[in-house]
């Protein structure tokens, strides 16, 4: 059973063993792998451009992956930004800063005259911060949900998980709190709105009237995370929450959100 979730991986050489950036003497405990072209920006052409240029030798810096491949300073960012560069014992935040001031210097060098001045003592990222970065860089958190890091706070104000309140009885009243997705309001549903909460427990299904959407699609569009106050109505089967309230949360809560009704 995997215990982790990582990108890095390179894709995969001829054989099908799977090919990393990190170093072949560093720690290996059992993964799930997710490819390079998950990542924002980089397409097949570039991952292979990436593979070719790591052919049998592993990376051993930011730096000697920028000599080597000659990526753009966007895409080593976007290759910082979602993780990538960890298993060379960097960082994000100093990987990030590095992946820029690398791109610049692209003239084969020297042998230990290869690298810039380090990185200033950065801040590691926090929890949140890696799943916000992981949301940005490829629209996947590698690491948690990023309604996870708002548990306490949702916690506080009453919001069940969206998982114990689809299990709650008709008419009951509930409180969930997490990221409105999947938000829609079709020609034919006379007004109503319909969309989804999902949290680290799962998705319950939303509905809102009329009024309801009128006094509500601001902060359900706008917010980066929302705590919706309701109704659980249940009906042959189908569970849905029938929305009163939202109520926009401040936090580190971000998701990629493709489609999201406007």
């Amino acid at each position: 059973m995997a215990n982790r979730v990582e990108l890095p991986v390179l894709g995969q050489m001829a054989g099908g063993a799977p090919t990393e950036i990190v170093h072949p003497k560093s720690e290996r405990r059992p993964a799930i792998r997710r490819g390079l072209t998950s990542v924002t920006g980089i397409s097949e052409e570039i991952a292979e451009r990436i593979m070719t240029a790591r052919g049998t030798v592993a990376f051993r810096s930011v730096a000697d992956v920028s000599r080597r491949t000659r990526l753009s300073a966007r895409l080593m960012e976007q290759l910082a930004t979602a993780g990538t560069f960890d298993g060379l014992g960097v960082d994000r935040r100093t990987a990030l800063w590095s992946a820029g001031a690398y791109t610049g210097e692209t003239q084969d060098v020297l042998p230990g005259l290869d690298d810039l001045a380090p990185a200033p003592e950065l801040p590691v990222m926090t929890a949140a911060e890696a799943t916000a970065a992981d949301l940005d860089a490829s629209g996947a958190s590698a690491t948690t949900h990023p309604a996870q890091h708002l548990r306490a706070l949702l916690a506080s104000h009453g919001a069940q998980p969206a998982r114990e309140a689809r299990d709650l009885a008709d008419q009951t009243r509930v409180r969930v709190g997490g990221l409105a997705k999947y938000v829609q309001r079709p020609p034919t549903a006379k007004g109503v709105a319909f969309g989804a909460l999902e949290d680290e427990t799962g998705m319950i299904n939303l509905v809102f009237s009329p009024p309801v959407w009128e006094r509500t699609r601001e902060v359900v569009l706008g917010a980066p995370a929302v705590l919706l106050e309701g109704h659980i109505e249940r009906d042959r089967g189908s569970v849905n929450m029938i929305v009163h309230r939202a109520h926009a949360v401040a936090g580190p809560a971000r998701a990629h959100q493709p489609g999201r009704f406007r």
